[in-house]
């Protein structure tokens, strides 16, 4: 005779937890079901015979939680609501809108050349807001980059990268970050999720996310800073420059790492 066990996941806002995992085991150590929770965050373990289990739940930047699951017979055991916490748990901004202060912030992107060094490059002109929500995974980062600000101290390299071979600075000034998913990596790091469009192009990208902490400024302002991480596929935006030295070795590499120090003044609650 065997039974089911059903369980519901979320985050401590009830948010539901999908892909959480949960993971039956036998008084023997013997694992006898793994399921992963759906969209609304449910989780059922069919097929569990009749006896005595511990049922952990794990998701990613979340504490482990373990149950007793008792199986008596056919039909369903459920284990009810169950509530992840965070993992570490980091401090995180306030909560309002936070104003991007391009004077203080920097936007580094870099590459391999001829696959013995990096080149590195910085935008000069960007504005951006982040909006901290009391759910903090519901928060949100627009920013917007003008792509003819690149400067990577030589100027004829410059005027190649706004070409069209490259940004297009022309046909597309803007390159445009939306983010509305964080979610917690590690005790101290989020994963920001979203979308830039470059060349008219809109890419998936994740970016890894430090909160830095807040500090009043000698100007009556309130600030908070970040840092943050990723890394780009040019051919994904339709940068397929493949120049070659005679080695076969590329002159650029395909992949860019962007790196982002921002500090951001807290304009509302």
């Amino acid at each position: 005779m065997s039974g089911t066990i059903t369980a519901r996941v979320s985050t401590s806002t009830g948010r539901a937890l999908e892909g959480a995992v949960m993971t039956v085991m036998s008084q023997a150590g013997e694992q006898q079901a793994i399921v992963r929770a759906d969209a609304d965050g449910a989780l059922v373990a069919a097929d569990i015979g009749t006896g005595t289990y511990t049922a952990v739940i794990t998701a990613e930047g979340y504490q482990p939680t373990a149950r007793v699951a008792v199986v008596s017979g056919s039909g369903a055991l459920n284990l009810g609501q169950i509530t992840a916490a965070r993992a570490g748990g980091a401090p995180v901004p306030a909560t309002g809108r936070w104003e991007i202060d391009p004077g203080h912030s920097t936007i580094e992107i870099s590459v391999r050349h001829f696959g013995i060094a990096t080149i590195r490059g910085r935008f000069g002109d960007f504005t951006g807001q982040i909006e901290v929500a009391e759910d903090i995974e519901k928060s949100a980062v627009i920013a917007e980059i003008k792509t003819a600000s690149i400067d990577t101290d030589n100027r004829t390299r410059d005027d190649h990268l706004r070409s069209d071979a490259f940004f297009d600075a022309e046909q597309y000034p803007i390159a445009e970050f939306r983010a509305s998913q964080v979610r917690p990596s590690t005790d101290e790091a989020w994963t920001l999720s979203g979308t830039l469009t470059l060349r008219g192009t809109a890419v998936p990208v994740s970016l890894e996310l430090t909160y830095l902490g807040e500090v009043d400024d000698p100007w009556g302002g309130h600030r908070a800073g970040f840092r943050a991480t990723g890394s780009l596929q040019r051919n994904d935006f339709g940068i397929s420059f493949d120049d070659k030295l005679i080695s076969g070795v590329a002159q650029i590499g395909s992949t860019a790492t962007v790196s982002l120090d921002i500090q951001a003044v807290r304009t509302s609650s």
